[in-house]
């Protein structure tokens, strides 16, 4: 595996930082009294079948695979489990939950291997051993489901980079698809014959100002509009 597989801390805070963002754009009370109804894990379970659809699991009969699109759906799922992580912190009286979050992250991080991952039914399966039925959460992303989350990620983008990157560029993909007309049909997905996902990733990765930025959100969205607008429409 390549020696930068492991999120450094800063990475590790710009994404409990992002989440926390987008969360707070649902719900300006979330995490501390939310306001707005949601169920992460219910969430989790389906972007897991997603992933499965993705991946060809219906042995009866002749299927694309598609294992891009499948690796999303794990970028997906990280969303959602560092919300998780975030909201039982606050339930567990966490005097920095936001903060206290990246540091888990960074940690799980370091634990995972890519040869040690296993599909999604281990994944849920060590959910709910480490879920929380005093907070009535059946299923929780404690320190070794996290772990195995990394180890599936490390085993579907190769780097911490790439899943950083891929986390960071799916954010700042939807904002450029809803800037340029995503709602009224006139935004176009195909980028110069390939899909926006697969330009995206390639731009970020080539940029190493993305990964050292203290706004990567902000500069991963400017270089994908530049992108759109000079070469794309």
């Amino acid at each position: 595996m390549p020696a930068d597989t492991q999120l450094t801390v800063k990475q590790a805070q710009q994404i409990a930082k992002l989440q926390t963002q987008f969360n707070q754009g649902l719900d300006a009370h979330w995490p501390i009294a939310p306001k707005l109804a949601r169920d992460d894990f219910a969430a989790v379970i389906v972007e897991l079948g997603e992933r499965y659809e993705h991946l060809g699991y219906k042995w009866w009969k002749k299927q694309t695979v598609d294992h891009a699109q499948a690796n999303m759906e794990l970028i997906d799922v990280l969303h959602f489990a560092v919300s998780d992580v975030i909201e039982i912190l606050v339930e567990d009286d966490s005097a920095s939950p936001v903060e206290t979050a990246a540091l888990k992250l960074a940690e799980a991080s370091i634990r995972a291997h890519a040869d040690e991952a296993r599909d999604a039914r281990w994944l849920l399966r060590h959910t709910a051993l480490e879920g929380r039925p005093d907070l009535n959460r059946p299923l929780c992303f404690g320190n070794e489901s996290l772990t195995q989350l990394f180890s599936m990620l490390y085993q579907a983008y190769g780097s911490a980079e790439a899943v950083y990157i891929s986390y960071v560029g799916k954010n700042a993909l939807n904002h450029v698809r809803q800037q340029r007309g995503y709602r009224e049909g006139s935004y176009i997905k195909m980028w110069r014959e390939e899909e926006d996902n697969q330009v995206m990733m390639r731009l970020l990765l080539d940029s190493a100002d993305i990964l050292k930025s203290d706004s990567p959100l902000d500069d991963a969205i400017s270089l994908l509009l530049n992108y759109y607008d000079t070469h794309v429409a």
